[in-house]
């Protein structure tokens, strides 16, 4: 059996219409999303703006449209077809990508809705098995709608024609064009490449900190939310701050966490009435690197809605740290008794 046989049987097998390649590539997707955005210190970065982006304004809707319309447009389909013909005619590969965003960014408003509704709250690890149990459902749904169509009338990718169009470029013609019809292709491949590094990677004067906290859940994992909220003077509870250096640069952080009692000022604003000093971090991050300490927070005064601020410095901090001189700072509410 020659190489080429050997392809086009694999090929064959690949993208006949009983497999929906289309939806296979969708859920791998979103599990290998899934896994790298629920890793700590992934959230807010650029790796979790190039993951997030399409799991969040792509999957959902084109999920959800390939299980409402199973059917591929046959080719005596009326040129003056509308979507109200679209159950009897189905869509094509155009029709269904430009769906896939529009119907995604109607879907999150919905989805946030039914989350305030749940008694779960909106956190991104909530939001993301959120969407993710929705893509695959609704993937699962047109898999099946399809299985149930006739071969020639379900959608499926025509990968089959591509690759056959990409081997008459390749092959067909002279050594000149072949090599002009590949260059091309590269050229494409770069050219998305390009706008993804763009959209993923901040340039040089997009350098940035980013502060986060986690804390642990039952099975040990770090996790950002379910921070400990109630303390009593007597007892320490731990919670873990994180810093990624995106400066481009080493950086020399202090940390400052302080407990802070907060009232509200004339003109609506938050007003630091008492603060108290729990400890300081000097950690030394390089570029791109991450760094995560355990704190065990004592608190050393009462009351109810206190403010557990992170501050965060490049360099020494002032003589009166506060959440208006830092860098960048975070926080959680805390309740603390005697």
């Amino acid at each position: 059996m020659s190489l080429d046989t050997a392809a086009e049987t694999w090929l064959e097998r690949l993208t006949r219409p009983a497999v929906a390649i289309d939806l296979l590539a969708l859920v791998s997707y979103v599990a290998v999303a899934a896994v790298v955005l629920s890793q700590p210190g992934v959230y807010r970065t650029p790796v979790a703006v190039a993951m997030g982006l399409p799991l969040l304004f792509f999957a959902p809707g084109y999920a959800l449209v390939s299980a409402l319309f199973p059917g591929a447009t046959p080719d005596d389909a009326p040129d003056d077809w509308t979507l109200a013909d679209a159950p009897r005619h189905g869509l094509g590969m155009v029709e269904r990508a430009a769906l896939g965003f529009g119907v995604s960014v109607a879907l999150l408003p919905v989805l946030g809705i039914a989350l305030a509704a749940s008694p779960w709250p909106i956190a991104p690890a909530t939001v993301l098995f959120s969407v993710a149990a929705l893509v695959v459902a609704c993937a699962v749904v047109a898999a099946v709608r399809r299985a149930r169509r006739p071969a020639d009338r379900r959608f499926s990718l025509p990968v089959r024609a591509w690759v056959a169009d990409a081997r008459r470029g390749v092959r067909g013609g002279s050594l000149g064009e072949s090599a002009l019809n590949v260059g091309l292709a590269l050229a494409v491949v770069v050219a998305l490449a390009t706008v993804g590094f763009a959209v993923a990677v901040p340039g040089p004067d997009q350098s940035y900190t980013d502060a986060y906290l986690l804390s642990q859940n039952e099975t040990g994992e770090l996790v950002a939310e379910d921070y400990p909220q109630n303390f009593t003077t007597s007892e320490s509870r731990p919670i873990v701050v994180g810093l990624d250096n995106h400066e481009g640069e080493t950086v020399e952080y202090t940390v400052v966490a302080q407990l802070q009692r907060v009232r509200q000022a004339d003109d609506g604003s938050a007003r630091v009435v008492q603060d108290r000093d729990l400890a300081r971090f000097t950690p030394t991050v390089g570029p791109n690197e991450s760094w995560q300490t355990r704190h065990d927070v004592t608190p050393t005064m009462t009351g109810e809605e206190l403010r557990l601020a992170y501050l965060v410095y490049d360099g020494d901090p002032p003589d009166d740290p506060s959440t208006e001189n830092a860098d960048e700072h975070v926080h959680v509410w805390v309740n603390v008794t005697e």
